[in-house]
């Protein structure tokens, strides 16, 4: 194979993650990541890489940090609406105040359309913020429900007004 130019080497990693990772929106660690990076990327606080095993998904400038929860799965129960929820298992301890816990919560749902669809496009994407208070009220020890949300009174807005919203009152 002849060399590469520095744009023929992008591109073929281009095609690479195309052809590896084509549809985004199949797993749920994709989605997770996604969410992760569009959040970090509208706070300006991405960190230069991602670390898998960091305390916290994000933290800003200031110093707020952030646990980042995305789903993209609705599960139809007969007869009512799409009901979402998020696997919070791995932060019972924090939510327990065994560890430290992220000051705001950030919990994401992706509604894409069938068609090919652009995962880091914020139209797809709805919020709810909580506070490190409110995360101490979740009661559960494995899924968090969107009704549990609301029922803190959480409000679901466009991904879009995340950086007008943050950090929650």
């Amino acid at each position: 194979m002849k060399s590469l130019t520095k744009l023929g080497r992008a591109l073929r990693t281009i095609r690479f993650y195309k052809w590896a990772f084509g549809d985004l929106t199949a797993s749920d660690s994709d989605i997770g990541m996604a969410a992760e990076y569009l959040v970090g990327e509208i706070l300006d606080c991405l960190p230069p890489g991602r670390k898998v095993n960091a305390q916290f998904d994000l933290v800003t400038k200031s110093g707020v940090s952030i646990e980042v929860k995305a789903t993209s799965k609705p599960y139809l129960r007969k007869g009512r609406s799409p009901y979402y929820h998020w696997d919070i298992s791995t932060q019972t301890a924090a939510i327990k105040g065994e560890r430290p816990l992220a000051d705001v919560w950030i919990f994401l749902i992706a509604k894409f359309p069938s068609s090919s669809v652009d995962i880091l496009d914020y139209r797809y994407w709805r919020c709810y913020l909580a506070t490190a208070a409110q995360a101490r009220t979740f009661t559960v020890k494995q899924f968090l429900a969107e009704s549990a949300l609301k029922r803190l009174g959480l409000v679901s807005f466009p991904l879009s007004e995340l950086k007008q919203r943050f950090p929650p009152a």
